[in-house]
């Protein structure tokens, strides 16, 4: 694609992604029947709402004309006469939203729990750091030096190459809290797609050994390739395992160090899983505490005495964080949050064994 067209669908597939809600919110006000069931048919519109309330270089005529045109070749005459009316009144109406949450295209449960967290004066930041476009954080592998990438083809080929790895600063803590030493054992859960295990297979070098274990065998295969591409020499085994039951190890095993990256509701990353703001549902974090006490319970049976544990989630609720690690003494511990400190939101504790 002309790299001027690459711009717009990117941008046009992130900003329905992030603001889905609030376009929702202003179809459904515009819509009889509200939001069309019909997913083809929700996203021209969200697609056309989005460029007429949040970009200010497509004209309002050419957002309504693509819009209609596009129903018309997918749904019919009668289909795009619709799109066409609803997204002409929006233009002309322009409507403000009615209260916070539509404002920044949070779910109202959502909002509730972020300003019991930072109180109302901080809670527009943290809404408005949410629907940000987050930053590139690159880790180097050791053999480079630079210089760094000044463009996105730049990147994407580093990355291919083995130069270098997307990482939020955030989360490259979490490792150097654990503080994984040459020749160490560690044991890593919820490994996910390896970025962490990349870092830690860099710290322990060849005459340390990493076991890493997900759910997920297809992510264990994506960490599988980074591995090799970032640390063929370090001694890996990668396990397909639910963490939250007796691991498929050795009983006789024990390690140095143990990673815990629990699964958890992701409302510290929004700005990099715009899906979670209407995926994610109250319930879910009490469920995700649950699993979360579950895996913190198994990892603690396979450290060695006066070993290190270090529990992180990339989120900063109450019930996933503090209050899951308040039975155990902590030793030093860290949160992030993106409003505050301009990285994904994190908490992180190594506990004192």
């Amino acid at each position: 694609m002309d790299p001027r067209d690459r711009a717009l669908v990117t941008e046009l597939f992130y900003g329905v992604l992030r603001w889905r809600l609030r376009l929702d919110a202003v179809i459904a006000r515009y819509a009889r029947t509200g939001v069309p069931k019909d997913p083809e048919l929700a996203n021209i519109l969200r697609m056309g709402v989005y460029q007429l309330l949040f970009l200010d270089r497509i004209p309002a005529r050419a957002a309504v004309h693509s819009a209609v045109k596009l129903t018309r070749k997918v749904r019919g005459d009668k289909v795009s006469r619709f799109v066409n009316g609803v997204l002409r009144t929006v233009d002309r109406e322009r409507p403000e939203p009615v209260d916070l949450a539509e404002a920044w295209s949070h779910p109202q449960w959502m909002v509730d729990l972020f300003r019991q967290e930072v109180g109302d004066d901080a809670l527009a930041s943290r809404l408005e750091a949410n629907m940000q476009s987050p930053p590139m954080s690159l880790r180097l592998h050791p053999s480079e030096t630079g210089p760094a990438p000044t463009d996105s083809d730049a990147i994407r080929r580093g990355i291919r190459a083995g130069k270098w790895l997307p990482q939020d600063e955030a989360s490259q803590r979490v490792v150097r809290l654990l503080d994984p030493q040459p020749g160490d054992r560690v044991l890593e859960l919820c490994a996910g797609r390896g970025v962490k295990s990349s870092q830690l297979a860099e710290a322990v070098q060849a005459a340390g050994r990493l076991v890493c274990l997900d759910a997920s065998p297809g992510r264990l295969g994506e960490a599988s390739r980074l591995l090799q591409r970032w640390a063929p020499d370090v001694p890996v085994s990668l396990l397909a395992a639910d963490c939250a039951r007796p691991l498929p190890i050795d009983p006789t095993q024990r390690f140095d160090r143990v990673l815990i990256d629990a699964p958890c509701s992701g409302l510290g990353v929004i700005r990099r899983r715009p899906e979670t703001l209407w995926r994610r549902k109250p319930d879910d974090i009490a469920e995700l505490a649950e699993l979360q006490r579950r895996i913190l319970t198994e990892a603690l049976r396979w450290v060695h005495p006066g070993g290190v544990v270090v529990y992180a989630v990339c989120t900063t609720t109450p019930q996933e964080t503090v209050d899951i690690v308040a039975p155990h003494t902590i030793a030093d511990s860290f949160v992030t949050r993106p409003e505050r400190d301009g990285v994904d939101g994190f908490y992180c504790a190594r506990l004192a064994l």
